[in-house]
């Protein structure tokens, strides 16, 4: 049982309530509660009464204002009330000192984390099929028996319920399929960037950046050396709600000829995984501030109303020295599909092609680097407008962090009027005796060392 279960538990029925277990694990984390919850602990425990008092500080005990609640089915002012200001304050004074401790933390074993996550087989087994059917269809008929047998199973983070929205944890097969689809087949950012997952409670964490390198100086024998040293930074990475609402008819979950753990996870995977691209590369900051947005990046402007038809050999050889010579291993060129047709026909000053086609199942190349069309990116019509940046050129894994919570929550609707995958289309649940499954995920991306990368702009306008 979790430190919050226990919590919870222990303001509805006192320590009276609580198990000889339960009251270890509370009194070993006395550190991590607010003044108002030790004072209630120690009065208890002095009285020996265990009626359980509400403490007055206004904590949320999940019913009524759950709305606004994370995954965790607690929300952000019970967490800080939970965590002492004292505690706080501690941790950042020691933040500085341990960062490139926290770096190695951080990476360490990220590889191994996503692939336990994700690794799961391209033939979806029987058991796998029948679990995922049989979910959504107690989900649908409201069998709450079945529901709780896969609630159960569902231990994620120290928490086996549903949230007040009434959503439910998606079952760990399909979970599976869904960001192994989303990270294989769509995601360009998925797989470029450098990912480190979440773990824990909480929507924000700190992320330390080599902010300088180790600097060096000439000196005299004899002479007093002067001091050097590694300069780190920290960048913060928020989890932000991202949902997809997938129609259906009811007639299709009857149907034991479809792959509906595959028909699922590849609609989910899809949808999300281009909007990530979309925000992460070029969002205008409503959302996320994607990396052609980012004023912070390195910058190659092309020469006075000049478009994305007017790309030039140079232009490109001009990101490469815009960018740092320590970030060029592992770079990448990043366009859409339409700048890559005019970068195709470019050639050097001895008349040979900037661009190799893939070969040998050795990947295509521009001036001996690889290139990644990303979809999201601007097109030729977006890419005709003053001032416009469309190619990234860079380490995207030293530059870019992308992370994700993996516990997907799933609801039902039959009541809602939803737009189709089109924009434009309506489609009206009830009536049309259809019903939609509503997926969200919770991910987050940071620039974290914006000098790796170097963004190229088309000209100002003429």
């Amino acid at each position: 049982m979790s430190l919050i279960e226990v919590l919870r538990k222990f303001k509805k029925d006192g320590l009276k309530g609580l198990s000889e277990e339960e009251k270890s694990l509370l009194f070993d984390n006395k550190t991590l509660l607010s003044p108002a919850q030790i004072k209630d602990l120690e009065g208890q425990e002095a009285e020996d009464e265990g009626e359980g008092e509400d403490d007055g500080e206004g904590e949320d005990d999940g019913e009524g204002e759950g709305e606004g609640e994370g995954e965790e089915g607690i929300d952000e002012k019970s967490l800080k009330d939970m965590i002492s200001k004292s505690v706080q304050s501690e941790i950042s004074k020691k933040m500085d000192a341990i960062s490139d401790e926290l770096i190695s933390k951080f990476v360490s074993g990220v590889k191994d984390q996503r692939k336990k996550g994700i690794d799961v087989s391209e033939k979806h087994s029987k058991k796998t099929q029948d679990g995922t059917r049989s979910f959504l269809k107690a989900l649908v008929e409201k069998d709450n028996a079945v529901l709780k047998d896969f609630k159960e199973k569902a231990s994620q983070y120290g928490t086996t319920a549903d949230d007040a929205r009434g959503g439910y944890t998606v079952p760990e097969e399909l979970k599976a399929e869904i960001l192994r689809i989303a990270e294989t087949n769509y995601g360009v950012a998925r797989r470029e960037m450098q990912y480190i997952p979440f773990s824990g409670p909480g929507d924000t964490r700190k992320i330390p950046t080599l902010a300088s390198s180790v600097a060096v100086n000439w000196t005299g024998q004899g002479v007093k050396k002067t001091g050097t040293g590694i300069s780190f930074g920290l960048v913060t990475q928020t989890l932000k709600k991202l949902a997809a609402i997938i129609p259906f008819t009811e007639e299709l979950l009857e149907d034991s000829a479809i792959d509906i753990t595959g028909l699922v996870a590849t609609l989910f995977a899809e949808a999300v995984a281009k909007e990530e691209d979309a925000q992460f590369f070029d969002g205008d900051g409503t959302v996320w501030t994607g990396i052609l947005q980012n004023a912070s990046v390195n910058e190659v402007s092309m020469g006075a109303g000049e478009t994305m038809a007017d790309i030039t050999a140079d232009d490109l050889l001009d990101m490469q020295d815009a960018t740092p010579s320590g970030a060029l291993v592992g770079s990448k060129y990043y366009f859409n599909r339409h700048a890559l047709s005019y970068v195709r026909k470019l050639k050097d000053n001895n008349g040979q092609y900037i661009y190799q086609q893939p070969a040998n199942g050795l990947p295509g190349t521009i001036w001996g680097y690889e290139y990644v069309l990303v979809e999201a990116m601007p097109n030729k019509t977006a890419g005709a407008v003053a001032e416009t940046a469309f190619v990234i050129f860079g380490n995207l894994k030293m530059g870019a962090i992308f992370g994700d919570k993996q516990q997907l929550r799933i609801k039902m609707l039959d009541q809602a009027t939803i737009t189709d995958g089109d924009g434009e289309t309506t489609i009206n649940l009830a009536e049309q005796d259809m019903i939609a499954f509503r997926i969200e995920e919770r991910v987050g991306y940071v620039v974290a060392l914006p000098t790796a990368l170097t963004v190229l702009k088309t000209g100002v306008a003429s």
